[in-house]
C-alpha cells in the first residue's frame, strides 16, 4: 500500500483509534500513549531493514530511497493517560500524509491494545476489592518480559498496592510485595522451621505460606511460635483449599490468639469475579488479593477490538458501511458532561464543533517529532485514574455489564 501511496501522490489523512463494544466492559482505562509517542518519535528504516525489504524484490529503489529518510511528521491528538472512555469513541487521532500515517497503525494498536487491556482489567478488580488491597503478581504467567513490565505498571497506576515484579519496582518505582514460596517451605524437614528461620531474616515482613501440607495445621504451627518463640507475625498467606471456609476459619484462629492486626493474604487465580464473590457475597475477612494469572492475560476477554480507521482524506469525510463494521467519519471531538459530582455523560461530534459546558477530552500533545506537553507520572497517572472512579456513578463500575454509560453521537 505504501508504495502505491507515494507513487500517486500523499494526501493528508487522518486516522482515528477507539475500541467497539463488548458485552463484558462498560468502560475502558486509556493507557499507553506514553509509550507509543517515544517509538513514533524514534521510528525509522534501517540499513539493515531496507536491504531486507530490498531482498523481497517488491518494491521499487526509489521508494526504499524515501523510506530511508523517513520520519513521522504529522500530528497527534490524544486523550490523556488514564482517562475513563467508553465504547465507539475516538481516543486517539493522527494526522498527516497518508502513507506516514498508516505507517503507525500496527504499532498504535499493538501498544495502546496491550496497556488498555490491563489497565482496564486491574481496574475492575480494584474497584470490586473495595477496602481489600490488591497486589499484582502476574509476571510469570504474562506472555513475556514486556508483557510482565506493561502489567504491573498498568497495575500499579489502576490502583494495585504492590508487585512482586522487582525489575517493575526498579524502574518505575512500584512498591515491592512478596511472601515465601511453596519450594521455601518443603525446603525444610519441618514446617515449622521455615517459619522460624524466615522470621528471623525479615522479622519486619514476615507473612506465611500456611497451605503447603495443612491450612489449619500451618495457621496453628505459626500461632505455637508466637507464643513460644515471639515472632513478629503480619500476616498469612492462604493459595488453595476452600478459600471461604478457610479465611473465616484463619480469622477467627489469628484473633483468638490475639493476633488481631495479622492480614490474611489470598492468591491463586484471583480475578474480579472470583473476589465479587468473596468479599461482596460471603463478606470473608481478607485484606489482600495478591493476583495474578487471570489478571496478567485478561483471562475473561483476552482481546479487545482496537481499531483504527481512516476518517478524512485532504478534509473529505470517509467512512466504511461493511455489515457491523461501520463507523463513524470526520475527525473528533469527545466532550464529557459532569453534573454535580459525577459523569452524566459524553458526546462525540465533529472536531471544530464546541459544546460549552461540557469538558474536551482529546487535546493535541504532538506535532513533527515534538512532544507539545510533560507525560505525567505514574503517580500522576494513578491519581488521575483515582479521581475518575469517584466521578463515575456505580452503577457503571458493576463487573456485569448491566447498565451502558450515555454517549450521544452528533457526526
Amino acid at each position: 500500500m505504501g508504495q502505491v501511496y507515494w507513487k500517486e501522490g500523499l494526501p493528508e489523512a487522518t486516522f482515528s483509534l477507539f475500541f467497539r463494544s463488548n458485552n463484558k466492559r462498560s468502560y475502558f482505562v486509556f493507557s499507553g500513549i506514553n509509550d507509543v509517542l517515544e517509538q513514533i518519535r524514534t521510528f525509522s528504516f534501517d540499513d539493515e531493514y531496507l536491504t531486507y525489504l530490498d531482498s523481497l524484490k517488491l518494491f521499487d529503489k526509489a521508494y526504499l530511497s524515501y523510506l530511508k529518510t523517513f520520519k513521522f511528521n504529522g500530528s497527534i491528538r490524544s486523550m490523556r493517560n488514564g482517562s475513563l472512555f467508553f465504547p465507539g469513541e475516538s481516543v486517539l487521532e493522527v494526522t498527516g500524509n497518508i502513507l506516514e500515517s498508516q505507517l503507525l497503525e500496527t504499532l498504535i494498536i499493538n501498544e495502546i491494545h496491550a496497556n488498555t487491556s490491563l489497565a482496564t482489567k486491574s481496574s475492575r478488580i480494584v474497584q470490586i476489592a473495595g477496602k481489600s488491597s490488591v497486589v499484582d503478581f502476574s509476571a510469570r504467567r504474562t506472555y513475556g518480559y514486556d508483557a510482565a513490565m506493561k502489567a504491573s505498571k498498568n497495575a500499579y497506576i489502576s490502583g494495585f498496592e504492590a508487585t512482586s515484579n522487582v525489575d517493575a519496582g526498579k524502574l518505575y518505582g512500584i512498591p515491592l510485595s512478596g511472601t515465601m514460596g511453596h519450594a521455601y517451605v518443603l525446603s525444610f524437614p519441618d514446617e515449622s522451621d521455615s517459619f522460624l528461620h524466615y522470621s528471623k531474616e525479615f522479622n519486619n515482613n514476615s507473612i506465611f505460606l500456611v497451605d503447603t501440607y495443612d491450612t489449619e495445621k500451618g495457621i496453628k504451627k505459626v500461632i505455637d511460635l508466637y507464643h513460644k518463640k515471639s515472632l513478629q507475625i503480619n500476616g498469612i498467606r492462604l493459595d488453595s483449599g476452600n478459600i471461604k471456609r478457610l479465611s473465616i476459619k484463619a480469622r477467627e484462629m489469628l484473633d483468638d490468639a490475639g493476633l488481631n492486626n495479622a492480614k490474611i493474604i489470598v492468591s491463586g487465580s484471583m480475578d474480579e469475579y472470583k473476589i465479587d464473590k468473596l468479599i461482596n457475597e460471603y463478606n470473608c475477612p481478607i485484606d489482600v488479593f495478591g493476583v495474578g494469572s487471570n489478571f496478567g492475560v485478561s483471562s475473561d476477554i483476552p482481546v479487545l477490538e482496537c481499531v483504527f480507521k481512516l476518517v478524512e482524506v485532504n478534509g473529505h469525510p470517509v467512512n466504511k458501511f461493511s455489515p457491523n463494521k461501520t463507523y463513524y467519519p470526520y475527525s473528533k471531538q469527545v466532550y464529557r458532561k459532569i453534573e454535580g459530582k459525577y459523569m452524566n455523560h459524553d458526546f462525540v461530534t465533529k472536531i471544530d464543533v464546541e459544546k460549552k459546558g461540557y469538558s474536551p477530552m482529546l487535546k493535541k500533545i504532538y506535532d513533527k517529532g515534538e512532544y507539545l506537553s510533560d507525560n505525567d507520572s505514574l503517580t500522576q497517572t494513578r491519581s488521575y485514574i483515582e479521581n475518575q472512579f469517584k466521578e463515575l456513578p456505580d452503577e457503571y463500575k458493576n463487573i456485569e455489564l448491566i447498565k451502558k454509560y450515555k454517549v450521544i453521537f452528533d457526526i
